[in-house]
């Protein structure tokens, strides 16, 4: 699949309860209510869930969101200040199976979550704008091979931990190649102008075309 795979590290990071209290409350105000979380059985690292927010009359596909990437605090530059914690999301079809384990479903889960292990095993940090390139395809369904970050909803303030430190969730874009290599020379808001509000906000769409041609 093309996703990162990590070796074993001696510390697991865990939220606060309190912490983690305040982060799922954040997303069933802003996101949707949801009555499961797809827990991870073997956490060597960090403890990665994910939340799956399941669509509604208001929002007609499936929110992924991880939970425990924001636990560990990321080597940011000093511009961000408190802005040293995040947590991914991706949205879904309606009729995505999230429950499925075949690759053809599992693999927008299996993405998220080595995202979100990324910045602690690279000692580096995720954050607008930045672009991550996994070298293969993620399916057999897709060409898809490369990621862009923006931020989920501009609307949503970040989340401040007890810590004062202060989570963002991205909103993680599967893109082709050759969209990556447009956004390496024209810049990520040239790309995002290119990709269109449907391909932004809207949920994985597997039968687009690349938006550079």
């Amino acid at each position: 699949m093309g996703l990162f795979s990590f070796g074993k590290k001696n510390k697991t990071y865990f939220y606060s309860e309190k912490d983690m209290d305040a982060y799922e409350k954040m997303i069933e105000d802003h996101f949707g209510k949801y009555n499961k979380v797809i827990h991870e059985i073997i956490s060597p690292d960090l403890h990665i869930d994910v939340i799956p927010v399941p669509p509604s009359k208001e929002r007609n596909y499936y929110v992924l969101f991880t939970m425990g990437m924001g636990a560990y605090r990321m080597s940011v530059p000093s511009s961000y200040g408190k802005m040293n914690r995040a947590e991914m999301a991706i949205r879904l079809p309606a009729d995505w199976d999230i429950q499925s384990n075949e690759e053809k479903w599992y693999w927008p889960i299996g993405l998220i979550k080595s995202l979100a292990r990324l910045p602690y095993y690279e000692k580096t940090y995720l954050g607008l704008y930045h672009d991550v390139d996994f070298g293969t395809a993620f399916s057999e369904e897709t060409e898809m091979c490369g990621v862009l970050l923006d931020i989920f909803d501009k609307s949503v303030e970040p989340l401040v931990l007890e810590s004062g430190d202060q989570v963002i969730v991205y909103n993680v874009i599967p893109i082709f190649r050759t969209e990556m290599d447009f956004k390496i020379t024209h810049g990520a808001e040239a790309l995002l102008e290119k990709l269109g509000d449907e391909t932004i906000h809207g949920p994985l769409n597997m039968n687009r075309k690349s938006a550079v041609q």
